[in-house]
């Protein structure tokens, strides 16, 4: 064993003497951190050649003897290694969770003069138009680090060899995604494929990137496909598996997805094992700079002389053009403007005499129980109560907010708009548009009003129609990655069309329309604050108390209650909120002892997501302490019957549970995404930062303090600030007369 900058290592496996053999050869061993650091990445160096550890490995015995359990995180790692003759140098470098290389271990080697010779490296050329967006955002992220060491890392991060690995007999199977690349949703990545063992039985299949949390996957689904060859595997019909899995921040690149099979008679097997490289389709990412030539040569110089310093072979001029064009075409168009240009102001209250009644065909992209619906719903109710306005609900998707709008007496139509969103191309699209919307009114129609980005379309039939139209973006995703496998790439242009076409393109959080400052830099964008019906919130806490309102759900009356109220889904990061569960439950067993601390999740679906949470709360033994219910229309209870509204959210513009739950006077933790910190400051919530549990556990005990100590400070602030910022009479009316002055113009 041997211990260096606070890691205890040994390399148990290698060729005696470190003198390797013609063809390929195995370093294996164990490394463990006394001082409580976490292993991202290891790899070994044979001269100026990277090869990729397997690492993150069941070593039993050695686990449970420096960490007082079986893991994870889990000690041992593998590298293959093929040496290229006359290579003279052995290199081990251990990445830790910070992102930092630490070089642990060098000895001279020698190889057999019979193996193969040095390959060729790929050339600058080759690695720069993906490598440059990486440094580009390396740079923002940790800006005070000097453009040379990031270009090294960016570099030398592009030699590694990857180490993969299928099953070997008596298991079969295939990892059907991910495969080189891995396309991220909110800090977490679809895992699906197949396994069977020929003579055991698997009990469950577990998969992790992250080094201390494991992940269990549906293992034992139903699979037709699996013949010719495995015609005679038992269990081949039930052998799919699939999965979410965390994608901690700071990944290596490319990262590591391990995946294990655990057996009847305890045995664990690593069964697969996939470098691939992470692709954001949905959630946090560390932005690109500002769109500049200057930061552009600065990295493509960096990289140049890191090319030289790494001897990497030199590109012609023509290839290196063509790469220098292709990433900077690459950055042109996923770079933020250099200027964000500055939102219009909301329109001035007009004199009631100046309105006139409209028409408003209000375009909505689901009718769910959901945020964005919800929004809609009471600016559509609001409209409808002016004197002589009629408002139509138009919507792609059924759901049970519509008996909602009837109910108000608000008809709502349901069209069928899945062939013009399968178009491939700009002219399909536009031929399509007619067809696709002539059911709608327009005859009857002054104004449409499309809700989130996802209505697009609306917007393009309304400027066929010579209609006005506003456009109502609530996400915080550029178009094109929001998109990205849902439209043909022609039609991700037409999509990103529709906020010039918009006669308006409303946000109610600045930060969301930064996001969207390169499309909508036209003047057409309006910041408008958001609302909340503070008055029917003071009406129900005064007409419902908090135990009936537990009875009449389910709940402990006598439970502290963690409410987090949101549809089911990886953006609203549900599943962060059961690890922050786990990692407190012993904790507040401890400090609170007499008292019943409930986790609870309003808004649950049906589906992947809510397998996967159900999964884990029983296999992590959370069942007394977690509590899950179903999507509803009566949300105002939750708020009323929590103790602590908790938002987990990875991706909100600006989220009106929170405007709602401050109303409600309830102390919030949160994360700080995108406009959450424009409505809740330091002093008024907990806020912590997306999809970090260990952030979250410590917010939700501060809270936990707070509650039991009587202390309501923040929820004061929060309340005030509310009711002086958003309140529905001050807000509403903004909204309607942006759509009376934007209607006026095509009168």
């Amino acid at each position: 064993m041997t211990e260096k900058f606070g890691w205890q290592f040994d390399l148990e496996v290698h060729p005696p003497g470190w003198n390797f053999p013609a063809g390929k050869s195995w370093v294996a061993g164990w490394l463990w951190s006394s001082e409580g650091r976490l292993i991202s990445d290891l790899r070994a160096w044979i001269d100026g050649r990277s090869f990729l550890a397997i690492h993150g490995l069941p070593k039993p015995g050695l686990d449970e003897r420096f960490l007082q359990h079986p893991g994870p995180p889990y000690l041992g790692f593998t590298i293959q290694i093929n040496p290229h003759a006359g290579a003279k140098l052995f290199r081990f470098e251990v990445r830790d969770e910070h992102g930092n290389w630490r070089e642990l271990f060098r000895t001279q080697i020698s190889v057999d003069p019979k193996a193969g010779p040095c390959p060729q490296a790929k050339t600058l050329a080759e690695i720069l138009p993906t490598q440059m967006d990486r440094l580009l955002r390396h740079h923002t992220a940790h800006p005070e680090n000097p453009w040379a060491k990031l270009a090294d890392e960016t570099v030398s991060t592009a030699l590694g060899e990857p180490l993969d690995s299928l099953p070997n007999p008596p298991f079969h199977g295939a990892l059907e995604e991910p495969r080189e690349v891995g396309w991220v949703r909110y800090g977490r990545i679809s895992v699906t494929g197949w396994l069977a063992h020929r003579t055991a039985k698997i009990i469950r299949v577990t998969a992790m990137i992250d080094p201390v949390l494991e992940v269990s996957l549906l293992h034992g689904l139903h699979r037709t496909d699996i013949d010719g060859v495995f015609a005679d595997l038992p269990g081949r019909e039930t052998s799919a598996f699939l999965g979410l899995v965390d994608l901690p921040t700071g990944s290596s690149t490319p990262a590591l997805l391990k995946i294990f099979a655990e057996l009847e008679n305890g045995e664990k097997h690593l069964v697969f094992a996939q470098r691939f490289t992470p692709r954001i389709l949905a959630g946090a990412e560390s932005p690109l700079p500002p769109l500049s030539r200057a930061s552009y040569l600065k990295a493509s110089w960096a990289l140049y002389r890191s090319a030289k310093r790494h001897h990497l072979p030199k590109s012609t001029w023509s290839d290196l053009h063509t790469a220098l064009r292709t990433a900077w075409d690459s950055f042109a168009v996923e770079a933020p403007a250099s200027r964000s240009p500055k939102a219009l102001k909301a329109p001035e209250l007009p004199d009631d005499s100046t309105n006139t009644p409209l028409r408003v065909m209000v375009v909505t992209h689901n009718l769910n129980f959901e945020g964005a619906p919800w929004f809609i719903y009471e600016l559509a109710c609001f409209l409808a109560s002016t004197p002589g306005n009629k408002v139509h609900i138009v919507s792609p998707q059924e759901g049970p907010l519509r008996a909602v709008f009837e109910q108000v007496g608000l008809p709502v139509q349901v069209i069928n708009v899945d062939a013009l969103l399968a178009t491939q191309t700009s002219a399909e699209f536009h031929a399509a548009l007619a067809e696709s919307t002539a059911s709608l009114p327009w005859a009857t129609t002054d104004i449409v009003i499309g809700n989130t980005m996802v209505t697009f379309w609306a917007m393009h039939a309304a400027r066929l129609a010579g209609k006005a139209a506003l456009l109502y973006v609530h996400e915080s995703s550029p178009v094109r990655r929001f998109f990205a496998r849902h439209l043909a790439p022609e039609i991700l242009a037409v999509a990103e069309d529709a906020f010039h076409v918009a006669d308006h393109v409303v946000y109610t959080a600045a930060s969301t329309q930064t996001v969207h400052a390169r499309i909508n830099c036209d003047g057409k964008a309006v910041l408008m604050p958001s609302w909340v019906d503070v008055a029917r919130v003071d009406t129900f806490v005064a007409s419902h108390d908090a135990a009936s309102l537990r009875r009449k759900h389910g709940l402990d009356p006598d439970a502290v209650l963690l409410v987090n109220i949101g549809s089911l889904c990886e953006r609203k990061g549900q599943h962060i909120f059961i690890q922050a569960a786990d990692l407190l439950q012993d904790e507040l067993s401890f400090t609170y002892p007499d008292r019943k601390i409930v986790f609870v999740m309003v808004g649950t679906r049906p589906g992947l997501y809510l397998e996967m949470l159900e999964k884990e709360v029983a296999r992590r033994g959370l069942a007394d302490r977690v509590s899950f219910l179903p999507e509803t229309g009566e949300i105002f209870d939750f708020y009323r019957l929590a103790d602590i509204f908790v938002c987990t959210s990875f991706e909100e513009s600006f989220p009106r549970v929170l405007l709602e739950s401050a109303a409600f006077g309830l102390p919030i933790v949160t994360t700080n995404v995108n406009g959450i910190p424009e409505m809740l400051a330091a002093d008024e919530a907990w806020l912590t930062p997306p999809g970090d549990r260990y952030r979250l556990a410590t917010a939700i005990k501060s809270a936990l303090d707070a509650h039991f100590s009587g202390d309501r400070s923040r929820s004061i602030k929060a309340r005030a600030k509310v009711l002086q910022k958003y309140h529905q009479s001050k807000s509403l009316p903004l909204h309607t007369a942006l759509a009376q002055s934007a209607a006026r113009r095509h009168a």
